[in-house]
């Protein structure tokens, strides 16, 4: 994330605008090598040859997270379809060390698990509650002490979330099903869209109305040697 920092807002929707279109998973040092659009062709061709050439990448990621759901289960005959809800399968426990382990498979933490959405919602209304509060004892007392009375009821809300934390066990969205979680192994190393791909131009001509769109540069200004700062202006 450091990585994306540094290159700014362009940068940050052009990798996660092209991670979405060919269904990969850029992790931050390899954005941190993309200098020019040349790069990011390479870096694009290299995740569909990779699945293109693997034999089954789907299979053998599936495998891999059915592995790593049996040993939390600690039951190796535990029967998993891609298509079962993470939930339908594993209690809360087990659902929380399962993330911590994708982690290591991932090479980067997958989207963290939500609090129930009971839970959710109970938190949301004591969070109006408390600014409400907030406001109307600045009405009642005193208006100059608005701003102390939101401070505090700040920091409540903001310790009744930490203290919620190990509440959370929910998968969040495009991670529900073990299916989804295979998706994202396979992105780390190859690719799940766009396979069909064959060559740079082909793969250029992808990316030029993506990062045209984020951009805002001519079709025309996207080569392979623009440099992205320097030729294209990212910001």
């Amino acid at each position: 994330m450091e990585v994306f920092s540094i290159m700014g807002m362009d940068g940050v929707e052009i990798v996660m605008d092209v991670e979405q279109h060919f269904g990969i998973s850029i992790q931050g040092s390899e954005a941190a090598q993309v200098r020019t659009v040349g790069d990011l062709v390479s870096l694009v061709h290299t995740r569909i040859s990779f699945s293109r050439n693997q034999y089954c990448p789907h299979l053998a990621a599936f495998l891999t997270i059915r592995k790593a759901t049996r040993a939390v289960c600690g039951d190796e005959t535990l029967r998993i379809r891609p298509g079962d809800a993470v939930a339908n399968i594993l209690n809360a426990r087990q659902r929380r060390e399962l993330w911590t382990r994708l982690s290591d498979l991932l090479g980067t933490p997958p989207n963290s698990l939500r609090r129930p959405r009971l839970l959710r919602r109970l938190l949301a209304m004591m969070s109006s509650g408390l600014l409400l509060l907030a406001l109307s004892s600045a009405i009642v007392i005193k208006w100059e002490i608005l701003p102390l009375t939101i401070v505090l009821a700040g920091c409540v809300i903001a310790s009744l979330y930490y203290s919620t934390t190990r509440f959370c066990c929910v998968p969040p969205d495009g991670w529900a099903t073990f299916d989804a979680i295979t998706n994202k192994l396979v992105s780390v190393s190859g690719a799940t869209k766009m396979v069909h791909l064959r060559t740079d131009e082909d793969i250029l001509n992808e990316l030029r109305p993506l990062l045209g769109n984020v951009l805002g540069v001519h079709a025309n200004a996207i080569v392979p040697s623009a440099r992205f700062v320097e030729d294209l202006g990212m910001d």
